[in-house]
């Protein structure tokens, strides 16, 4: 079932992205509907040991996609964030949990050169007055994210634990991106590169904690 499943998915991530392309609405409303379900469905059926907290970060992330299908409504782009930021909570808990100890000093480093990367990351994207505390929340948990990754490779230092941390490092380029389309410089096919770096996320994260 596992072979099946990735095949899925794969078929389904190359006809999303080719719906972006081809500006195919109803391809990708559908095509994007789809993806988080098979994905889950390729972690439980190949994952050495599941951890609830990715089903639910998954599941949160499926919510995600939904309500950013109308993005243009705030109130459903704020519903996507909080979709996703519980989802990312949900990786913290994970990560920290499989990695088993904390490199302080790493976090301290990791912390010190992400505040830049974060500042940077508002000056680009600029969002509106009503959105900048949303965003800037949304910003510190996908950051914690990211470093609670970090905190897994140093741990395990293996090539599953690399794939969860390039996940994290996509899932802030694919954020960044969608927020700089969304609050500044609206590009026709934007979304093909917010996708592309999205699917690279969510499945680097859920196949290096297949084997973590």
């Amino acid at each position: 079932m596992l072979r099946i499943f990735i095949a899925l998915f794969i078929g389904m991530s190359a006809a999303h992205l080719i719906s972006l392309i081809l500006l195919k609405r109803k391809l990708r409303i559908v095509t994007k509907i789809c993806l988080m379900p098979l994905l889950l469905a390729v972690y439980i059926s190949g994952a050495d040991t599941i951890f609830i907290p990715i089903m639910i970060a998954l599941i949160f992330g499926w919510w995600g996609d939904m309500f950013l299908l109308n993005i243009s409504e705030r109130r459903f782009f704020k519903l996507g964030l909080a979709s996703f930021l519980l989802g990312h909570l949900c990786y913290i808990s994970s990560f920290l949990y499989t990695a088993g100890t904390l490199n302080v000093m790493a976090l301290l480093v990791s912390i010190a050169a992400a505040v830049p990367f974060g500042v940077a990351a508002l000056l680009f994207t600029r969002p509106e007055k009503s959105m900048r505390l949303p965003a800037l929340v949304y910003e510190i948990i996908i950051i914690l994210m990211s470093l609670s990754a970090l905190q897994l490779l140093l741990a395990r230092r293996d090539g599953w634990s690399l794939l969860v941390f390039a996940g994290s490092v996509c899932f802030l380029i694919s954020d960044t991106l969608l927020a700089h389309f969304t609050f500044r410089t609206r590009l026709k096919r934007g979304d093909f590169f917010v996708m592309l770096f999205y699917i690279a996320a969510q499945s680097g994260i859920v196949w290096g904690m297949m084997r973590a």
